[in-house]
């Protein structure tokens, strides 16, 4: 067993972290956790130069040029963040890390955005509250990643939401192919939700009139994995709302899909009445106002029988450079059981059943407080 770290390195193996995260989207630029994957074997920084300019040629690319010095610096850097084996002075070889990233490519993606948008929003968290005589929590749409083109002076993006700065600078295709498996797939939904105890199939199962709406569901890969277990559903019953529909219509025939832009002011629910309505992974990217106003839409929305199913990360530990993540990029945050209780009574609706998962995804459900006699 090792011993424990002195207080001294345990600071200094936190904190030095942060330059360390950089050179992650360099790796990630240069292919080498595929590299390296396809190599086999232990290989020296020079071995994977060379595959790299092998690589480029074979595809007439004209990205850059990896140095010896620059491969070997970051693979000795992503060797002490633990994403591949370090067996000697600038020898690598791929472990069971490196392979995920490669056969997960939304890992990778993520990776990205978590070490650009997020490290850029963090580094400017103090300066933020300093500028703004310590306002906190931060709205939407000015955080310390709008603070950064503030500082800059590119007023135009400092106005803008992240998403949209990030669709402006051509990066949200990749955030979308982040969000398609994220960093790991804890198996497809109804599994998931079946395996807290949720009995999904009595609100389902061979019920041809039901209808589900995913709300800000991307590509629909939640409805689409429903439709799977449950293939007697059209695409009737699946409904997909999104604020860009244009481009998913076309591509998504077993789905209805709605444009509906919950952010704006007077813009109610477009489906009253159905019988689930699905968030994952949203709520926790709104502040505490935002998160309400959602929900109260949907309560307006809900019938007695209507269920809210709500898929997020717990507030724990494991979570809590999620939670700074949110908070640094829009004005966000992961959740406490008692803060869920009352951002729902707050909203018209109460917990009706709730599973905590101390890794991955924990599940709520909420309906619509009946109303007193």
């Amino acid at each position: 067993m090792a011993p424990p770290l002195l207080p001294g390195p345990a600071i200094a193996s936190v904190v030095t972290n942060a330059a360390a995260l950089g050179f992650v989207p360099v790796a990630i630029y240069f292919d080498l956790f595929a590299i390296l994957t396809g190599i086999g074997k232990p290989a020296s920084a020079r071995d994977l130069v060379e595959a790299w300019d092998k690589q480029r040629r074979d595809s007439a690319s004209n990205e850059g040029q990896l140095s010896v010095q620059l491969a070997a610096d970051t693979l000795y850097v992503m060797a002490g963040l633990g994403f591949v084996d370090l067996v000697e002075d600038n020898v690598f070889v791929a472990n069971c890390i490196t392979k995920h990233l490669v056969n997960m490519p939304s890992a990778q993606h993520g990776a990205l955005h978590f070490t650009t948008e997020a490290l850029l929003g963090g580094a400017l968290l103090l300066q933020k509250l300093k500028d703004t005589n310590f306002e906190y929590p931060f709205k939407e749409a000015e955080t310390p990643f709008q603070h950064i083109f503030q500082l800059t002076g590119n007023e135009r993006l400092a106005r803008m939401h992240t998403y949209s700065i990030m669709e402006h600078q051509g990066r949200m295709d990749s955030f979308n192919q982040f969000m398609v498996g994220k960093f790991h797939k804890f198996g497809k939904m109804p599994c998931r939700v079946k395996g807290y105890g949720y009995n999904l199939d009595a609100v389902i199962n061979q019920d041809h009139s039901v209808t589900i709406v995913d709300i800000a569901g991307g590509r629909g890969e939640l409805l689409l994995e429903i439709k799977e277990e449950y293939p007697h559903l059209g695409r009737e019953n699946l409904i997909l709302e999104e604020f860009n529909a244009e481009v998913n219509g076309s591509t998504l025939p077993d789905l209805t899909v709605v444009v509906w832009n919950f952010k704006q002011p007077n813009s109610p629910q477009p489906v009253e009445g159905a019988n689930i309505y699905l968030l994952q992974h949203i709520l926790h990217n709104l502040p505490d106002l935002e998160a309400i106003s959602l929900l109260q839409k949907l309560a307006k929305a809900m019938a007695p029988s209507s269920r809210l199913l709500i898929q997020e990360f717990p507030k724990n530990l494991s979570y809590a450079g999620m939670h700074a993540t949110m908070i640094c990029l829009y004005g966000g945050r992961e959740r406490s059981p008692a803060e869920w209780r009352q951002m729902a009574a707050l909203s018209g609706l109460e917990i009706t059943f709730e599973a905590w998962a101390a890794q991955g995804e924990s599940l709520l459900e909420m309906r619509k407080i009946a109303p007193t006699q």
